[in-house]
């Protein structure tokens, strides 16, 4: 599979990414981490330190709304060959991203993404609940190239 390319979703798959959406998540958060603590360091050089928080919070939302708007991957779900849809298998565009992005607020409650694991394990189509409002699934990633 090419990177940075809008893969065909492998619908009926939603059961067997588990794991990979675990995996993926901890890639994504390192690398917006990293990226944060990067622009915190410049920042705090230029005595603006104030504005790290801010930027990391600009930094994660942005990433996830606009890899997952564009790619319907970001760099984890890339490394991990999983694609977020809409339930019909359409491609995810930029507003069912952002509210699934929005409510990782809420699905990583109260900690580790506890909310979040508890409605993919509880629900058929294991959906976490930004993936319920949103009405996107997350399966495995087939070939690349133009989806409908």
């Amino acid at each position: 599979m090419a990177w940075f390319e809008r893969p065909a979703p492998e619908m009926g798959t939603e059961g067997d990414v588990i794991g990979r959406r675990i995996g993926a998540i901890i890639i994504d958060i390192v690398l917006i981490a990293i990226v944060s603590s990067v622009i915190s360091g410049i920042l705090a050089q230029v005595r603006l330190a104030f504005l790290g928080s801010l930027f990391g919070l600009v930094i994660g939302f942005g990433y996830y709304i606009y890899l997952e708007g564009t790619y319907g991957q970001t760099v984890g779900k890339m490394a991990l060959d999983i694609v977020v849809v809409m339930e019909d298998g359409d491609p995810i565009e930029y507003g069912p991203a952002a509210i699934r992005t929005v409510l990782r607020i809420v699905d990583a409650l109260p900690a580790f993404y506890l909310i979040g694991i508890v409605a993919v394990l509880g629900t058929d189509r294991k959906q976490r609940l930004g993936d319920i409002v949103a009405d996107t699934v997350v399966v495995r990633a087939g070939e690349t190239g133009n989806m409908r």
